[in-house]
């Protein structure tokens, strides 16, 4: 029995956890790019866009006159000018069969023959003209060497994908390789469904999970400026995470405090900075289907709207301020299953729904992750009153991240006078997970418990989902 003891514990090191991630992770997100359509990822269309707008220079974008798609009529809308040829094939070509798009032979036909269209064309793309470029510019450089060496729209995105993918695994491999501990936290985050589907396809949040993990990893180290700047990244695209920056001030009651609070301020400047020319130059409110408006608004609530007002929003929060308790929490505690389910992996553009004992098995693999962090080797045992800081904290600033998000998405994208949330969706959570490395205190382990042991669990899902995900998307969109 010691000598298989031993076998393992020379065999689940670093290595074999990098080594199984790579194994579980390249053939999902290869078969996903290769297997999902275009425009079947939450919002890649305007992924493709924002992206294909940066062949041009479109760093930023820009507002011009035009019509609400659901109404007709005239308004300011947001967006960037893109190749016409990528954005006809960034809309995909689906049939709806049984209540979800499918690909039938006539689709997938007429994908194959799109041809390269001249010219230009404007794409209204609020919701991702004001992201930050950066995290753009793997899905950017796959469609420039799309376009130099055949030209077809379907095989410009197929290798906007392969570049998505890459730079999702490098980022992976590169914050496994350099966390001090936690690896098996890491590993679960990298390996959900989510994360990996998401990374095969044109999606930014693919990226910005693997940022997540870098830069947690890296400050699992004491690679301070280097976990910032991974974490700068993420916060440009998407500046809700701003409370991310909180970690970087622990731990708190060790010298040294002002000089990482200035760190975190000197980081948090170009976020606020970006945000503010967005808010600007850039930002119009949400288009959305004609409405009466909510319970909460108390002028006449018979009109129609067709878009979404966040001055009105935030005003009928701010005239209750409980409001921006009361509604947050409420959609934490009644949503919380849904959250659940689509942070661990709900595919497609949010339609193919898994099966509720695979959610337990994720949430269960999830449980034993964070049990092994209780056992894990840490670099530096730290005093059980600052490890209980540690956790208080860091606690509060992921509940204080989430509770922002709901706010934004109740001033951004809810109806004007709703008396619930709209638009939460559990993705949104998958690059706070990272940061509980630093809320699990250690319970100075005797032994060393070895990276691999905790993630197990995950693993043995992984291995399974090499084949599932993949048969899950074929049988959605292929075998009607």
């Amino acid at each position: 029995m010691s000598d298989w003891l031993g076998v393992f514990q020379r065999h689940s090191g670093k290595s074999a956890v990098m080594a199984l991630f790579l194994l579980c992770a390249l053939p999902v997100t290869v078969l996903t790019a290769l297997i999902t359509p275009p425009g079947q990822s939450p919002d890649e269309p305007a992924h493709i866009a924002r992206a294909a707008g940066l062949l041009h220079g479109a760093v930023l974008g820009v507002r011009q006159p035009g019509l609400n798609a659901y109404s007709g009529r005239g308004e300011m809308l947001s967006g960037v000018k893109v190749n016409q040829g990528l954005f006809v094939a960034a809309l995909g070509s689906t049939t709806q069969v049984g209540g979800h798009p499918v690909v039938t032979a006539d689709d997938f036909l007429a994908m194959r023959a799109q041809q390269p269209q001249p010219g230009r064309v404007f794409a209204d793309i609020p919701n991702t003209d004001r992201y930050f470029p950066l995290a753009y510019l793997p899905a950017t450089l796959g469609l420039a060497l799309g376009l130099l060496a055949w030209g077809k729209p379907l095989i410009c995105i197929m290798l906007a994908r392969f570049c998505m993918l890459a730079t999702f695994l490098a980022l992976g491999l590169l914050a496994l390789r350099i966390v001090a501990y936690g690896e098996a936290l890491l590993l679960a985050v990298l390996l959900m469904p989510m994360s990996l589907f998401l990374a095969g396809t044109v999606n930014v949040d693919g990226v910005l999970i693997g940022l997540a993990c870098l830069s947690a990893a890296a400050l699992t180290r004491g690679f301070r400026w280097f976990g910032l700047v991974a974490l700068v990244v993420l916060l440009l695209t998407v500046p809700p995470y701003l409370p991310l920056l909180g970690v970087f001030l622990l731990p708190l009651f060790v010298p040294g405090f002002a000089w990482r609070l200035r760190d975190a301020v000197l980081a948090a400047l170009p976020v606020l900075l970006w945000a503010g020319v967005v808010a600007v130059f850039v930002a119009v409110p949400f288009e959305k289907a004609p409405y009466h408006p909510g319970p909460l608004f108390t002028g006449d609530r018979t009109v129609l709207l067709d878009h979404i007002e966040p001055a009105a929003n935030l005003h009928i929060l701010l005239a209750q301020p409980s409001r921006l308790i009361t509604m947050p929490v409420h959609e934490m505690l009644h949503g919380a299953a849904s959250t659940l389910a689509s942070m661990i992996g709900v595919l497609g553009p949010l339609q193919i729904i898994l099966p509720d004992r695979y959610y337990k098995l994720w949430s269960a693999a999830g449980v034993v992750v964070l049990a092994g962090l209780l056992f894990s080797s840490r670099p530096k045992i730290l005093p059980a009153g600052t490890q209980a800081v540690n956790l208080v904290l860091t606690i509060a600033l992921l509940f204080g991240n989430f509770w922002l998000i709901l706010v934004a998405s109740y001033i951004s994208w809810t109806g004007v006078g709703f008396d619930h949330i709209e638009g939460m969706q559990g993705r949104y959570l998958l690059p706070m997970l990272p940061f509980l490395l630093f809320a699990i205190p250690s319970l100075r382990p005797r032994a060393k418990l070895p990276p691999l042991l905790p993630a197990l669990p995950v693993v043995l899902l992984g291995l399974y989902d090499i084949g599932y995900i993949p048969l899950r998307l074929l049988n959605t969109y292929y075998l009607h």
